[in-house]
């Protein structure tokens, strides 16, 4: 009996000082901020839809969704190279400065191309050209967007990921207040993006000026153009930054292929509901991201056992996953119903018990696509991100055009391209750790 007695109390012991060790405290925040996120996004899209005419949702879901594409683009996937990268480095200011810099000017000039470019890409939103208002606040918002991924990997390179948590937190309390004052003032399409877009820039601010100094040591936000300072991470965050934009546009673009596809009248409602669907199912794609997230900015550490930490990372994803899928799957019905409007839980249940299921090939993609990062590869990273996003973006194409299946064929092509891309990252991905490439420190000697 005392030896049973001992060994629970080892076991509860051993099992609370991984909780408290950085990969699960790191985990437990990036989930954190994502449940923090999507919950109180749940709540202002609750608040939306009951506010605003669902057309005028979608409109604005599309405008949005399509500049974080764009601010994708501009990021240049930096931040992913900061993870690996930043805690080898001596000149932490200079690197973080550098980064933010380029990824700021490159995304500027994206915002720019994109309005210039709108009455051919997305003529049925060229409406926000007619207005400066629009047209500011679009290329702020996108600025935005191309940096705050590389100021949220630079608090997880530092081991502090609550700071990302602050971010969103503010993100997501002030987009709720901006709504409802916005629309007194600004009803329909205009109410909605800018309350999204002014929340969003508030938070970015917030974490590069008051946040952030915080976590690295002696940091202080300016511009940094000299190049050299991220030049020998640069060819690695290329080659994320490729399998990212990829990866983003089977993410961000399924709302914009709606509104093409299906025309100016049922596109926008469909996109709302598609996207709601989204969001929702996106609660279960945060836990398997979060840990293994965590799990990669440890494995960039000096000394790390990276058999135990992927171990851990996969136990604390299926601890959590399994049960969430079936809340998600019995709980779907009653958690549309909450916007108001009966078409959200009419349209957009089967597409969100649909993408549920998503998260399994995820979470499965996610422990192979770690392997890929720490070993800092970047071919297969790209293959498994294209073969995902064709599908999605090319299949979803063709299933819109059913009228027997609309947005649910949208939902199962997703599906199906998170599930393509396994087998491939598998084969890539098959052994472990025993070759993990050594490289020297940057800034110094290579090794002799």
């Amino acid at each position: 009996m005392n030896n049973a007695r001992d060994r629970v109390v080892q076991l509860v012991g051993r099992g609370w000082d991984q909780v408290k060790g950085s990969l699960y405290r790191n985990a437990i925040f990036i989930m954190l901020t994502s449940v923090i996120s999507s919950g109180l996004g749940f709540f202002f899209w609750l608040v939306i839809g009951n506010a605003y005419d669902k057309n005028d949702v979608g409109s604005a879901i599309v405008l949005f969704q399509t500049l974080g594409f764009i601010g994708t683009l501009g990021s240049l996937g930096i931040g992913v190279g900061l993870i690996r990268y930043l805690p080898e480095t001596k000149d932490q200011t200079a690197l973080v400065n550098a980064g933010l810099t380029i990824s700021g000017v490159v995304t500027l000039v994206l915002g720019l191309a994109f309005l210039a470019l709108l009455p051919l890409v997305l003529p049925n939103l060229a409406f926000v050209l007619q207005f400066p208002l629009y047209i500011a606040t679009i290329l702020v918002a996108t600025v935005a967007l191309g940096l705050a991924p590389t100021l949220d990997s630079t608090s997880i390179a530092a081991r502090r990921a609550e700071l990302q948590t602050w971010r969103n937190t503010i993100f997501a309390f002030l987009k709720i207040p901006l709504a409802l004052g916005v629309v007194a003032f600004l009803p329909g399409r205009a109410g909605v993006f800018l309350s999204l877009s002014l929340a969003f820039g508030v938070s970015v601010v917030v974490l590069g000026v008051w946040l952030l100094p915080r976590a690295v040591p002696g940091y202080r936000p300016r511009p940094e153009f000299r190049i050299e300072r991220v030049r020998p991470i640069l060819r690695f965050s290329l080659g994320n930054y490729v399998a990212i934009v990829i990866s983003a546009a089977g993410s961000l673009l399924p709302t914009p292929l709606i509104y093409d596809v299906l025309g100016p009248i049922q596109g926008p409602p469909n996109a709302a509901y598609f996207y709601i669907a989204l969001i929702v199912a996106s609660l279960l794609y945060i836990i398997p991201g979060s840990a293994f997230t965590s799990f990669y900015a440890e494995a960039s550490q000096k000394n790390m056992d990276r058999r135990r930490g992927e171990r851990d990372a996969t136990l604390l994803s299926v601890g959590l996953l399994i049960p969430a899928i079936a809340a998600m799957w019995f709980f779907s019905g009653p958690m549309l119903r909450l916007f108001g409007d009966p078409a959200y839980a009419d349209q957009a249940v089967t597409p969100l018990r649909i993408l549920s299921f998503a998260s399994i090939p995820v979470f499965i993609n996610g422990i192979l696509g770690t392997r890929v990062r720490v070993r800092k590869r970047t071919l297969p990273l790209i293959i498994s991100a294209t073969i995902a996003t064709v599908i999605t973006l090319g299949l979803g194409f063709v299933l819109l055009q059913n009228p027997d299946l609309g947005i649910d064929g949208l939902a199962y092509a997703y599906v199906l391209g998170q599930v393509a891309a396994t087998p491939y990252l598998y084969y890539e991905a098959r052994e472990a750790f025993d070759a993990v490439p050594q490289e020297p420190l940057l800034g110094q000697p290579p090794l002799e």
